[in-house]
């Protein structure tokens, strides 16, 4: 039995069960109870069928996944069952959260103030079918970031159907190429490379009879836009053979692509007699200032029609690339772009220099220098340091409880990680209570070390920090008398 809120003890969502002026009699209350019980399931009930859907629909979609290739269109459709017209209907196709769909309408609208950016300016609503409950996606540009399960949702009121689609993103990158390196400990060593491939392709090689031989290495690399970046190395101990294939296989495809060296006629190459050189000592530079690289071919030779680039642990993406004497810039890696140049005229003679600018913590490591021609390289490796001497240290004293003390030496922009000592007035090392070293954004040092100094003593106390490259060092002394 309702009444009026006002008399209420207790206010529920759909009225009031006990009144406060009310007094049951022990046998009217069961039937009391038993009647509110029942009303509070009728009132349930009614809810959920207000819920539900008058036709209680569905959608469907393909049950096979859909390809499309990378740069090319895909289409993904949908349909509600039983037919029925879309228009006044929410529809929103969706990648992975249904609050950044790739799409959405409502009431023939699109939605955009919710669009997901990356699909901004590259999806297209199709409506033909909407009449009949059927709509589509139009996805332009495919890139391999569109890879994987969409979902189509339909929303009438507080209730809603979805189905999901699955797109399978494949590209079909460049042919391999075969670069061949002689000698390597009495055989050839040849790198595998190709670019633009997705999903992760399948590398395999063969000798001239078909059969498998077995990588030395093997690196699969995603440039900037997804695509895989192959390359894969192999030892040849047996010079005499006659050929040998390497094969990219596309796993969604189900296509190759391979290429075959003939290794005899490659031995005859001009740059199989070749030896290229580099620097013996490793190269010193400060961070911030430019740096130069150098490498020639020995003996001389015109390298003006050869392809010359500087890499770091693979062939691509590389530092600089040099071919018929263009920069290709569309090879390089992104920490380097605008910041090398090739200096210096001696290409002729076969000598080339790369200089880069404002050296940075990350340009640290080895380097390696490739003259090819006609896919047969030679190399030579080199030693890139890259230093920093950091701020004087600054030292602050915080007293502790006892009346000991604790000094604090910080400094930055330190690299490599420097060294750290404390030293007393006669020039012998104090151990410290404490060291931390941090790198900022940049990759350069911070260092805070401290040292405890008990009361009633003399302090005349040095920190110094040094670069074991340079030797370089910064100190700071404090004096204290404590009596």
């Amino acid at each position: 039995m309702l009444i009026p809120c006002s008399d209420c003890t207790a206010v529920g969502s759909h009225g009031c069960w006990v009144s406060r002026s009310l007094m049951l009699a022990p046998g009217r209350m069961l039937d009391f109870l038993q009647y509110s019980l029942s009303g509070a399931v009728a009132s349930f009930f009614f809810i959920l069928l207000t819920l539900k859907p008058p036709d209680d629909f569905r959608v469907t979609g393909p049950s096979h996944a859909i390809v499309a290739m990378v740069g090319e269109e895909a289409l993904l459709t949908c349909q509600r069952l039983p037919k029925k017209t879309a228009v006044h209907t929410e529809v929103r196709w969706y990648h992975s959260e249904p609050s950044a769909p790739v799409i959405a309408y409502r009431d023939g609208g699109g939605m955009t103030e919710v669009q997901k950016e990356e699909y901004q300016g590259r999806v297209e609503w199709i409506e033909d079918g909407i009449a009949e409950g059927r709509v589509a996606l139009k996805i332009h540009s495919i890139q391999a970031s569109d890879n994987g399960q969409y979902w189509c949702r339909f929303q009438e009121g507080n209730y809603y159907s979805e189905t999901s689609l699955l797109l399978k993103v494949a590209g079909l990158g460049s042919a391999p190429r075969i670069h061949m390196e002689w000698p390597v400990g009495g055989g050839v060593q040849l790198v595998c490379t190709a670019k633009g491939w997705f999903p992760e392709p399948q590398v395999r090689w063969e000798d001239g009879q078909g059969e498998q031989l077995l990588s030395v290495s093997e690196h699969h690399i995603q440039d900037e836009h997804g695509l895989f970046y192959v390359e894969a190395t192999l030892v040849v101990r047996d010079a005499s053979a006659e050929t040998v294939s390497c094969l990219i296989h596309n796993p969604v495809l189900i296509q190759d692509k391979v290429s075959v060296i003939a290794l005899s006629e490659k031995l005859q190459s001009e740059m199989a007699s070749l030896t290229v050189i580099g620097p013996f000592q490793p190269i010193l530079v400060r961070v911030g200032e430019d740096v130069e690289l150098t490498c020639y071919l020995s003996p001389k030779v015109n390298a003006q029609n050869m392809e010359v680039r500087w890499v770091r642990s693979h062939r691509y993406p590389a530092v600089h690339v040099y071919v018929d004497g263009d920069h290709v810039a569309g090879e390089q890696m992104v920490e380097y772009r605008g910041r090398t140049a090739l200096v210096g005229d001696a290409i002729h003679e076969g000598r080339l220099t790369l200089q880069i600018h404002g050296a940075r913590t990350s340009d640290d490591g080895q380097y390696r220098c490739l003259f090819e021609i006609d896919d047969v390289y030679q190399e030579a490796s080199m030693d890139l340091k890259v230093v920093g001497v950091g701020s004087s240290p600054l030292i602050t004293m915080e007293g502790l409880k006892d009346g000991d003390m604790q000094l604090m030496c910080t400094s930055d922009g330190w690299f490599p990680q420097p060294l750290v000592q404390w030293m007393d007035r006669q020039g012998e090392a104090m151990p410290s209570f404490s060291e931390a070293l941090s790198q900022d954004s940049r990759g350069l040092f911070h260092v805070e070390t401290a040292l405890l100094v008990t009361r009633s003593s003399i302090v005349n106390v040095t920190c110094s920090i040094s670069n074991p490259l340079l030797g370089e060092r910064k100190t700071a002394s404090f004096s204290f008398s404590g009596g």
